[in-house]
């Protein structure tokens, strides 16, 4: 972690005060209200005009200021393509920082970004509470040694990863699973015979088992259960999270993958939760079950992140249902950039996220302005 004296004041108290907040959340989930979301995302936003300087330029530009910024939609949002270019952090570069790269970016640049994370037990704190409710059930204090077994099919974070997914993945095992919880795919692939070995003996006990991986490593694991017709019956109470979709894989469809882990891992549509994360965000939705061919399943948030769809022009907020690109207000990024603008696409509904995809084309208009206003701020 970045020494505390290289941390700005108001950030390591922002940061305390955010940590015991979702705490107290996971101890009782509750809504928040509508003020304190306010208060806090504005102290995020006064903080890091003050100390990222890029970012600062790009507000006065477009007239932002901690004066003039009376409510958090108003914040100006930092579109996810200025990550490929600036440093957005509220402390100087120190060892202990998590710096996490995006996987690339669509457009063909081979250009990635760069998320760094100058206080991972922040992050750390957003993650396992969020986690533990909405994936496993339960609040954080009741994982652990009483948790479930966590199997990942994710390759550990310390392979040299610069992936949030793995260093998520390697958290959860460490910190929500039972003894023996760990990564079966030290090498890169998941190996096969040590997952069914660790599975066979959970369902034994009667242990849960709780499976990680992306949607196509799923796809794949099953695929090889099918071909040496190896069902496998998880133990009651499992659950499995795929992550990123069908990306990557032309005609594969997310709810092809859901029947061959029903029919090869005995688990029903509920026990079975699709993760919607970024690089640039530090929080994550998830949404249980199938959906729609093309989208994803209704997609529940922590308190400490909310979501609006905008015009992809104007940036102004579309009416409630209706598809624009996503703009995320993520308190849990108090460290870098609270508001993040993608071009993704999707539907925001009583703050329910339908996700729908990436934009096609050109990244949208809206977008495209807003990173050139904050690369031209930047380089003055």
């Amino acid at each position: 972690m970045t020494p505390p004296s290289r941390l700005p004041p108001a950030f390591r108290e922002l940061a305390a005060e955010l940590r015991e907040a979702f705490a107290r959340w996971d101890r009782e989930p509750r809504p928040w209200p509508e003020a304190r979301f306010a208060d806090l995302a504005l102290r995020s936003f006064e903080l890091q005009w003050h100390t990222v300087a890029p970012y600062r330029a790009y507000c006065e530009a477009r007239g932002a200021s901690p004066d003039t910024v009376a409510d958090w939609p108003d914040i100006p949002p930092v579109p996810t393509a200025a990550f490929r270019h600036v440093d957005l952090a509220v402390a100087p570069r120190a060892g202990g920082d998590l710096r996490f790269r995006t996987s690339g970016t669509t457009r063909g640049d081979g250009e990635r970004g760069t998320h760094r994370v100058v206080d991972p037990e922040l992050y750390r704190a957003s993650l396992e509470a969020t986690f533990a409710r909405l994936v496993l059930g339960r609040p954080a204090r009741e994982c652990g040694p009483n948790g479930p077994l966590v199997l990942s099919l994710i390759p550990p974070f310390a392979r040299g990863s610069d992936s949030s997914l793995a260093w998520m993945s390697d958290d959860v095992a460490a910190h929500l699973g039972r003894p023996g919880s760990r990564s079966v795919a030290p090498r890169g692939e998941p190996d096969a015979a040590e997952a069914r070995s660790s599975i066979l003996a959970c369902a034994e006990g009667r242990i849960p088992v709780c499976i990680l991986g992306t949607t196509l490593a799923v796809d794949a694991w099953t695929r090889a259960l099918e071909a040496k017709a190896d069902a496998l019956e998880l133990p009651p109470g499992s659950v499995l999270m795929d992550t990123g979709g069908a990306k990557g894989r032309p005609g594969l469809q997310r709810e092809e993958v859901l029947a061959r882990v029903s029919a090869t891992l005995g688990l029903g549509a509920e026990a079975i939760v699709n993760e919607f994360g970024m690089t640039e965000l530090l929080s994550q939705r998830y949404g249980r079950g199938s959906a729609d061919a093309g989208a994803s399943p209704p997609l529940v948030a922590p308190p400490w992140l909310r979501t609006r769809a905008l015009d992809p022009v104007t940036l102004e907020p579309m009416p409630e249902g209706e598809a624009g690109i996503l703009c995320h207000t993520d308190l849990a990024n108090a460290g870098s950039a609270v508001s993040v603008l993608t071009e993704d696409l999707g539907r925001v509904r009583d703050g329910v996220l339908e996700w729908i995809g990436r934009a096609p084309g050109a990244p949208p208009r809206g977008c495209s302005l807003a990173t050139a206003e904050l690369l031209r701020a930047g380089e003055g």
